[in-house]
């Protein structure tokens, strides 16, 4: 047998315990309104203000040191108007004269049949002069002269023992300033040594005469 349904639902019945539960979660939601309000209240009251931005801190002028400039111009030189004199150069006539030394007349040398070198016989012969040098101090005086060396021509054709044994200046007056020079000048000769009887031997006393004379 069907059963006969009603069209009106039956009424919804709520318990003690459901009407408890929603009271208090009335209340609660009722709590939480009530604080959010104060809250928002309280921040509507406060006069919230823009922090001031803390300015650039200040930063102190540079000083720059004064700086010289490391190089000094100089003034040139002032030119002289008229330039010194140039110093007179002198020319200097290194010629010597020859030595006189006699010489022997022997017979022409000759090897052929019959030759006897033992009669050949001669003077020493120069091989070799050296010029003198002018004196510094004769130069700046001007002067001008001879001296008179004395010296031996050993028998290999060197000299020996030379030394001055008279000076004089162009006037004729007695002077030493050329003998250092003329000595050193014959103790550099180079002879021919004088031969007797073919053997070459030595010769004493030979004397030379070394002018000194300034060129023109």
């Amino acid at each position: 047998m069907d059963r006969a349904y009603s069209l009106n639902p039956p009424p919804m019945m709520f318990s003690a315990g459901q009407f408890g539960l929603y009271g208090r979660s009335l209340v609660l939601a009722g709590l939480i309104t009530l604080l959010l309000l104060a809250v928002m209240t309280r921040l509507i009251a406060t006069d919230y203000e823009e922090p001031t931005a803390n300015p650039y801190p200040k930063v102190q002028s540079v000083v720059m040191p004064t700086v010289e400039p490391t190089v000094r111009k100089s003034e040139p030189p002032v030119r002289p108007d008229t330039p010194p004199p140039q110093p007179v150069t002198t020319r200097i006539d290194p010629s010597v004269e020859p030595v006189e030394v006699p010489t022997v007349v022997a017979p022409p040398y000759s090897d052929g049949p019959g030759f006897d070198p033992s009669i050949v016989s001669r003077a020493p012969v120069p091989i070799f002069k050296t010029a003198p040098q002018y004196p510094r101090v004769a130069l700046r005086r001007g002067l001008e002269g001879y001296v008179v060396v004395e010296f031996t021509i050993t028998a290999n054709g060197s000299v020996r023992d030379a030394r001055a044994i008279a000076g004089y200046d162009s006037a004729g007056q007695p002077t030493e300033i050329f003998n250092r020079s003329a000595v050193a000048a014959v103790e550099r000769f180079k002879y021919q040594p004088q031969l007797e009887d073919g053997v070459a031997v030595e010769r004493t006393g030979v004397r030379n005469r070394i002018r000194y004379r300034m060129a023109d």
